[in-house]
């Protein structure tokens, strides 16, 4: 069995203001000695598929008593 050597990792934090909106930060951590230009722009599509996804479904979910919603790149 082949093993993995880990690059990098991304992450998502919820986070919630003194007001109480919610807020995603995202964003990921690489291995700068391993990770090609080319792994980071996949890596950026990826995230931004999310983000769009993640847009969506706060448009279209069932709990409407949240004001106001972001997603950002740390």
């Amino acid at each position: 069995m082949k093993s993995n050597k880990l690059i990098g990792s991304t992450y998502v934090n919820i986070l919630k203001d003194e007001e109480g909106h919610i807020k995603f930060a995202y964003g990921y951590e690489v291995d700068d000695k391993e990770v090609s230009l080319n792994d980071l722009a996949m890596l950026n599509s990826f995230l931004d598929k999310l983000k769009k996804q993640a847009e969506n479904d706060f448009e279209e979910r069932l709990d409407k008593s949240e004001k106001e919603f972001s997603v950002e790149k740390e």
